[in-house]
């Protein structure tokens, strides 16, 4: 019951209702420590944590956004790529960095977290096959931005997006302990997948 009215859930007019969105308000919920009271129901929660996360979403913040021509919408759907591709706090504005640089170009985002989105359980590796599943939220088979977030981000990688690194880099690769190695073009990229995985 409680994934249903999380299906349609939109208390604010950033929130798109997209017929293949899975939850209307996923990643617009914040994600934080809350003090619940007697009885909460599914409606009162979602509540207080998309209140919180308009209120963390600042004037200056929206500002900032407007500035890039990105919607709320928009910032809040690459924020939680970002939020899933990196482990720690320096990479999130690289990856950033690189989304951007993928989209405007046209070069589809590529992110094993849409992937990993669809699958039943998680996987420490996606597969060739993984890259075939066909849904609209596979940036391996669709360019530009899935059709919503894919979890919910932290004030850390929204700001990434919103204060992106500046850099060259068009890939990158997570080691075993979740660190990520950059490169520029696929041939040093694919020497480097080969020494880290």
């Amino acid at each position: 019951m409680p994934a249903l009215k999380a299906k349609k859930y939109a208390p604010y007019d950033y929130i798109e209702r997209k017929d293949d969105i899975r939850y209307a308000c996923e990643g617009f919920l914040f994600p934080d420590t809350y003090e619940l009271h007697e009885d909460p129901t599914p409606e009162s929660i979602m509540k207080m944590m998309a209140e919180d996360f308009d209120t963390r979403l600042t004037p200056e913040l929206r500002a900032r956004a407007r500035e890039m021509n990105l919607s709320i919408f928009d910032l809040i759907t690459l924020a939680s790529l970002v939020e899933k591709e990196a482990l720690y706090a320096e990479d999130r504005p690289i990856i950033a960095q690189v989304f951007f640089k993928r989209l405007k170009i046209g070069m589809p985002l590529q992110s094993d977290t849409t992937l990993q989105y669809l699958l039943d359980a998680p996987k420490e590796d996606v597969s060739i096959k993984d890259t075939k599943i066909e849904s609209p939220y596979n940036t391996y088979q669709h360019r530009g931005l899935p059709p919503g977030p894919i979890a919910s981000p932290g004030m850390a990688a929204i700001k990434a997006v919103l204060y992106p690194a500046d850099t060259d880099y068009l890939y990158f690769v997570a080691d075993r302990k979740g660190h990520n190695h950059y490169s520029t073009n696929y041939a040093d990229h694919q020497v480097i997948v080969n020494q880290v995985r």
